[in-house]
């Protein structure tokens, strides 16, 4: 009896406690709703919105950049400074002098240069003496080989024929008195010394033509050759000496002609029609360079930039984020400081393949981007900094809508929030195409007109998204 009660009490308890469970979840239930459609309309209420808009969508990338020309010519030292610290600046046109081809610019000091070229046409001077030594000397030794071909070699040669004629007419006497002398010994009339006598004379005189024509033999076959060998060589070494002395004279000319071109170097007037531009440096860590009168200059060094004001450009770095949407020939707009209300029009005319050097490490990577400015303007001036703004994209008739009007769920998944004309508010599925940092064209999901809270990812925890598209 008491079991059959104690079952009965539990059944009774454990239907009490389903009760109570089932009536706390619809109180809580009721009181989640009354709370999301409380915050619904509170967002609806109070949530700043945009009207989607219908138009003109234009994308661009904005730097900045340093104002030059394109047409910028350095002026340098062509001065050898030849063992001193470098060449003084006498005189000067001011800076930001406008010039014509042609016009003075600048004047270095030339003093010690024109005594070394008065000392150089010395030695020019000296060494056009000793070519015409070496010349006049050349010429007799040429002289003497005519002379010995033409004239002293026949000369010779009759004088030995000469000779030998002479001892030929020797011996036939000799020969006739030795004869004579025979016919009178056999008859008694002479002395066998007188006999011997003649017969010594006789074979002298022989001896004499032998010797004569064994002269004459060795002067044709030996001695000519060993002349003409003689005054051949006194040629060839008048010959080298002239080279020589052509040699010396030549490399004093170019020396003359080097300090020559120092000198007129030192006077220095624009090739080209320009600004005048000092090449101050004040970024060196060692020292500054700066251009005035009595500064010294070394040979190399930038005196003047020569920019030609018709042809200027904007050098400007584009981050490598950006650098994709960048293309030669797109529109450009330079804006100065000192008038940031006027766009000068410009034109991309370059974009570099290879960044630039980091400045630092972990410094950002960006491309330097040439822009010519294609609109003449006083307010362009070499030296300033311009900001350019490069148009990278036009989209005609789109709907666009704020880029912090979208949502971002998942990984590209893009929701707006809607605000309906009953005033309530709901998450939209969209899709987006291009955007330019403040407004993305929408190309499905919206149309123009339409309400869209600006500030949408501030209440993404109280919105309700769908879980897929």
């Amino acid at each position: 009896m008491n079991t059959s009660m104690n079952h009965r009490t539990g059944i009774v308890k454990l239907i009490i406690l389903v009760a109570l469970l089932l009536c706390s979840t619809v109180v809580v239930g009721s009181l989640l709703m009354r709370n999301y459609g409380d915050k619904q309309a509170s967002i609806g209420a109070d949530a700043i919105t945009f009207t989607a808009i219908k138009g003109k969508f234009i994308a661009s990338v904005n730097e900045v950049g340093d104002i030059e020309s394109s047409s910028n010519i350095e002026i340098r030292c062509r001065v050898k400074s030849r063992g001193r610290e470098g060449v003084a600046i006498l005189e000067l046109v001011p800076e930001g002098t406008k010039v014509e081809k042609g016009d003075f610019l600048c004047q270095l000091d030339d003093s010690l240069l024109k005594e070394e070229l008065i000392e150089r046409r010395i030695v020019v001077a000296k060494d056009k003496s000793d070519v015409l030594k070496a010349e006049s000397q050349l010429e007799a030794a040429r002289g003497k080989l005519r002379e010995f071909e033409n004239g002293k070699y026949h000369q010779e040669v009759a004088k030995l024929n000469a000779e030998i004629n002479v001892a030929k007419e020797n011996e036939n006497r000799a020969l006739d008195k030795y004869q004579h002398i025979l016919k009178l010994s056999r008859k008694g009339y002479a002395t066998n010394a007188q006999k011997e006598a003649e017969k010594f004379a006789a074979e002298t005189a022989k001896e004499r033509l032998i010797l004569a024509q064994e002269e004459l033999r060795i002067y044709q076959e030996f001695s000519r050759d060993r002349e003409t060998a003689e005054l051949t060589s006194e040629i060839k070494q008048q010959a080298a000496q002239l080279e020589a002395s052509q040699y010396r004279l030549d490399l004093s000319k170019q020396r003359e002609s080097e300090y020559l071109r120092q000198v007129e170097s030192c006077r220095i007037v624009a090739p080209q029609a320009g600004t005048v531009v000092y090449a101050n440096d004040s970024d060196r860590r060692d020292s500054s360079i700066v251009i005035e009168e009595g500064a010294s200059i070394r040979d190399g060094q930038e005196i003047f930039y020569l920019p030609d004001p018709s042809k200027m450009q904007v050098n400007a770095k584009v981050n490598d984020s950006k650098i994709n949407k960048v293309k030669v020939g797109q529109r450009v707009e330079v804006r100065v400081d000192t008038a940031p209300e006027i766009p000068i029009a410009g034109v991309v005319r370059r974009v570099s393949s290879f960044p630039l050097p980091r400045r630092y490490y972990q410094a950002p990577i960006e491309y330097e981007v040439f822009v010519d400015i294609t609109e003449l303007s006083p307010l362009i001036r070499g030296g300033l900094r311009g900001k350019v703004e490069i148009f990278v994209e036009q989209q005609e008739n789109v709907v666009m809508a704020p880029v912090s009007s979208l949502v971002l769920q998942g990984k590209d998944t893009y929701f707006v929030i809607v605000k309906t004309q009953a005033g309530k508010i709901e998450p939209r599925l969209v899709s987006i195409g291009s955007n330019n940092d403040k407004f993305a064209v929408i190309t499905k999901g919206l149309s123009a007109g339409e309400e869209i809270l600006v500030d949408a990812d501030t209440y993404r925890d109280a919105i309700d998204f769908p879980s897929s598209p």
